[in-house]
């Protein structure tokens, strides 16, 4: 994930990722509260106002907010796309970001019209200062890996799903929800799910599975075609829902594309070449597995129940994945900060964060999954994943907090002073 010869002149400020890390798992905790305070009926019902709200407080301020903070770190050293300052457009971005996810939310939660009209502003400012950023800064980039493609198509992507999202939303302010607005919507959500989140983990993957965990590359067809049919896929998918063609094609390339990927990384992450444990491969298989589980469930529209497919896809695959690729990040940000400062006597990247707690964390994670997909049989159980999916956010947070307080207590001492890493 993190190129030879890397210097801190390329990479930004360590809190200019870690804010956003730190702030996913808050809203992880707003939207576990959800469950707690509003009908199960209501919460799951993918056209009422409170579900709207619920799925942007997770989209927006969990999935969002780690891919936002991941990117600032990851273009300056996979791309070589440096970020001007850095810390002013981590600022705007993040407050901008958890100013208008609160104000959406909220908007549909509680139904208060003007909350709308501030999160379009808040929204805007921070989509459109990432993606005219990232957008322009990654199409001067002369040395293209697959990598860096893919990172490309997401953030086109990424625009994409936002302007849609701006047209939806200046819809329900002007009532203006006619015969094409569930076509816009269903294509907003295709850009987001498969555009802004997939291609861009797909991309991120083609580094980190080798490089962090000594692992076989993906086939080429995988990180040279794959991303490439995804995206032009999208595009007739736009045309498909605005003339009301059917869609099975289309939906049999995505899940055809997705599983492809997902059986590739599988098998890569069980053929390492140095199989030392790591307790982020369990969070990575973990991901993997349930991206193979949501795509089987969409094909045959199981149980038909689109919380089924949003618990397994969101929050078993994305989540997932993206909590893997934090508890990497973190450790390995601050290890490499202290060391080019000087520092020599050190952790080790892997006791910045202890593996125990790592592993307390999934645990929480892996029951809230469960007890959320069991839920939808035994509705009353949504209480109990509520309790464990807060749980486990709060785990989250302690425990990258534990990692960002050991960095910032070592960078106060003088590198010289070795008792301050004991």
């Amino acid at each position: 994930m993190f190129s030879q010869g890397l210097s801190l002149n390329q990479a930004p400020s360590i809190y200019v990722p870690l804010r956003f890390f730190l702030s996913a798992p808050i809203f992880g905790v707003l939207f576990g509260a959800l469950f707690l305070f509003f009908p199960f009926e209501e919460i799951t019902n993918r056209y009422s106002s409170i579900a709207i709200g619920a799925v942007h407080l997770f989209t927006l301020g969990i999935l969002t907010m780690i891919i936002f903070g991941a990117m600032q770190q990851m273009m300056p050293v996979l791309a070589g796309a440096i970020i001007k300052k850095s810390k002013l457009f981590a600022w705007i971005v993040h407050i901008s970001l958890i100013l208008g996810t609160l104000s959406f939310s909220s908007s549909f939660i509680f139904e208060i019209k003007i909350l709308l009209h501030i999160a379009i502003l808040f929204l805007s400012i921070a989509f459109l200062t990432f993606f005219y950023t990232t957008i322009r800064l990654l199409y001067k980039v002369e040395f293209l890996t697959s990598t860096v493609k893919a990172m490309r198509l997401f953030s086109l992507s990424g625009l994409i799903t936002a302007i849609l999202g701006v047209y939806l939303a200046i819809a329900h302010i002007s009532f203006d929800i006619g015969l094409s607005h569930y076509s816009i919507v269903n294509l907003h959500i295709l850009f987001g799910v498969f555009g802004f989140a997939c291609l861009l983990i797909m991309g991120v993957s083609f580094q980190v599975i080798p490089m962090f965990y000594v692992a076989p590359d993906l086939p080429k067809f995988i990180q040279n075609k794959a991303p490439n049919i995804l995206f032009i896929s999208l595009f007739i998918s736009g045309i498909f829902l605005i003339f009301g063609i059917d869609f099975l094609i289309l939906k049999l390339l995505f899940i055809l594309i997705l599983c492809t990927f997902a059986f590739y990384g599988l098998k890569s992450l069980n053929n390492r070449k140095r199989p030392v444990f790591d307790i982020t491969l369990w969070y990575w298989k973990l991901s993997l597995v349930m991206l193979i589980i949501s795509m089987i469930i969409w094909l045959f529209n199981l149980f038909d129940s689109s919380f089924l497919l949003f618990i397994t896809f969101a929050i078993g695959f994305l989540y997932s994945l993206l909590q893997g690729m934090v508890y990497k990040i973190i450790p390995f940000l601050s290890w490499f900060h202290l060391s080019s400062k000087g520092y020599f006597s050190l952790p080790t990247i892997r006791e910045f964060i202890e593996e125990k707690y790592i592993r307390y964390q999934f645990y929480f994670h892996c029951l809230a999954v469960v007890f959320f997909i069991l839920s939808i049989f035994i509705n009353q159980l949504i209480y109990f994943a509520a309790i464990l999916f807060i749980c486990s956010n709060i785990f989250f947070f302690i425990n990258c907090f534990i990692g960002i307080k050991k960095y910032a207590k070592i960078a106060k001492t003088d590198p010289m002073d070795i008792s301050a890493f004991k």
